[in-house]
């Protein structure tokens, strides 16, 4: 049997992750059916003791809303990215940190097997009330053609889809009346899981009394998980500026001489950083603020989608026959993102029982973040022609027109559908930052080289904003990327070498590709437009930084 037929019968929740951790990388080619074996067998897992997770911090740009009792609204700015506070006068971002945790490559393959075997419950679970899969769209495998088989390519619905069906419900409903939506946020979603409850749905989705030993012992690594701190495997610590790296050389000899990537050249190297006092053990960093009670799931398992989709079952489950079914609602939940749609006299009660209803799940509102519009046809031209307009209705009761309802990444004014503002501008400060390196390197260059040509090329800055193919498939006519990983393997001194393994074939994407097929689903031609000035800004942050 050749290798293609064995690639073919490892089952889908076993992946190889290339990042490091406290443990070896796994060949999972050559393992998996050890892995398998090892993994589906509940007597091993539930006597199996978890390694640290690894902690590390996204953090997210953000343009905020100012609130005027808490901090200075300068030029009557709404919106700033550094906020000063009335209270202490000090300066303090807008950015938003999100909490990343994932697991060594054995666990994560654990996770990812108990991940499976619930979503499988809970898909049952979710057809068995009509309407109700329709409803929840995060974390799962939805078709575009229902019909066509599950291994079908391209078939796959993806937040494109998912935005566009809610404003296509909406301009239908808005033909003849006014139309409410109604915007809602779950406040630190995934941190503040109630583990009494996610144990007690768990329990629900497996329909079981209580947990077996093996899935209890999966639910207690989840919820009371240790970890270690990213920037504490780091050579040394650093308050201000650039992180610094890690041990290379170290890296490097473990690689060369164990054949594997890792932090740690053994478990016993691992255990003696612990007891030394190098690397310190963290546990519990979600709490009640009020309570003191732990609570909350990491980010970044691969069973942490699962576990959140499930623990808002009922939550679903009651929006669906109250709001849907007896209301006529329009429901929609991705991830901690909800809409509904419903008649505007209809505002007040439904924002209400959502609201009651995320108290009755123990989940809390991002209040600054529940956003009421109403959709209606009016006037927008001499001719007196109408066409559907967003119209926000503020916390204070004013109206303000054409401003846009986002959700997954989209703006729907009602007459027309954008790509999220601060999604564009995201991406020219990315171009802007490469070329700002770009020429810092050409100016650092110059000093130690006078006759060095003072220039940027622009296709060098073009290839860091478009995937190029490693190969051409010759079958086919379409540029393809040939998607590789790196893999050690021993040569004839007996040390170990990166050689290149030929993976899955991909086709080719990039920004400009993702806006034309944004387009293209959405029947918006001014999608494509959004990026009309990055020639512009291309050259003249190219002058400015080449030219300080």
């Amino acid at each position: 049997m050749n290798s293609t037929n064995k690639e073919k019968q490892i089952p889908n929740w076993i992946k190889a992750k290339g990042y490091l951790h406290l443990t070896p990388n796994i060949n999972v080619i050559g393992r998996w059916r050890e892995i398998k074996s090892k993994i589906e067998n509940p007597n091993f897992i539930e006597k199996y003791a978890f390694y640290p997770l690894i902690h590390s911090t996204i953090k997210e740009r953000k343009y905020k809303k100012i609130d005027a009792k808490k901090f200075e609204i300068k030029n009557d700015k709404i919106r700033a990215h550094k906020l000063k506070s009335l209270k202490t006068g000090k300066t303090e971002s807008a950015a938003k940190n999100r909490p990343l945790h994932y697991a060594s490559h054995f666990d994560a393959l654990i996770y990812a097997y108990y991940a499976s075997l619930l979503q499988t419950k809970y898909e049952e679970k979710l057809d068995s009330h009509v309407g109700l899969s329709e409803c929840v769209t995060a974390y799962r495998k939805l078709k575009i053609n229902p019909n066509l088989p599950d291994n079908a390519k391209g078939n796959g619905k993806s937040t494109i889809h998912f935005a566009k069906e809610i404003f296509d419900t909406i301009s239908i409903r808005s033909q003849n009346e006014n139309i409410a939506v109604l915007a809602f946020d779950i406040k630190s979603f995934f941190s503040s899981l109630n583990h009494k409850r996610l144990k007690h749905i768990w329990e629900e989705i497996l329909n079981v009394k209580t947990l077996p030993k093996h899935h209890l012992n999966v639910f207690k690594a989840s919820t009371e998980f240790s970890y270690v701190l990213l920037d504490d495997l780091r050579i040394y610590q650093k308050t201000k500026g650039k992180k610094a790296g890690f041990d290379e050389k170290k890296l490097s000899n473990i690689r060369k001489t164990k054949g594997f990537k890792c932090f740690f050249e053994s478990n016993q190297d691992f255990r003696n950083h612990i007891k030394s006092g190098k690397l310190k053990i963290h546990k519990f960093p979600f709490r009640n603020k009020k309570t003191k009670q732990i609570m909350g799931i990491p980010q970044g398992l691969p069973i942490s989608a699962i576990l959140a989709n499930m623990y808002l079952y009922h939550f679903d489950l009651n929006i669906l026959e109250n709001l849907v079914k007896n209301k006529g609602c329009y429901y929609r939940r991705y991830s901690d993102d909800i809409i509904v749609v419903c008649k505007v006299e209809q505002i007040n009660e439904i924002k209400e029982f959502v609201e009651l209803q995320m108290e009755e799940n123990i989940v809390e509102i991002s209040n600054d973040k529940t956003e009421i519009f109403i959709f209606k046809n009016i006037e927008f031209n001499k001719d007196k022609e109408t066409r559907l307009t967003s119209i926000k209705i503020n916390i204070d009761g004013t109206q303000t027109l054409d401003s846009p309802l986002t959700y997954l990444g989209f703006e729907f004014r009602g007459y027309n559908t954008l790509i999220k503002s601060t999604n564009i501008a995201k991406f020219y400060r990315r171009m802007k930052s490469i070329i700002r390196r770009r020429a810092r390197r050409t100016i650092l260059g110059i000093e130690k080289d006078p006759y060095q040509h003072k220039a940027i090329f622009i296709n060098q800055i073009k290839k860091l904003f478009q995937t190029i193919p490693k190969k051409k498939d010759s079958e086919n006519e379409n540029i393809q990327l040939i998607r590789s990983r790196k893999i050690l393997v021993p040569n004839i001194k007996g040390e170990f070498n990166f050689k290149e393994d030929k993976g899955s074939v991909k086709k080719q994407s990039n920004y400009f590709s993702y806006l034309k097929r944004v387009s293209k689903i959405m029947n918006e031609d001014k999608i494509e437009k959004q990026l009309r000035k990055s020639k512009h800004i291309l050259y003249s942050s190219i002058n400015k930084f080449l030219n300080k």
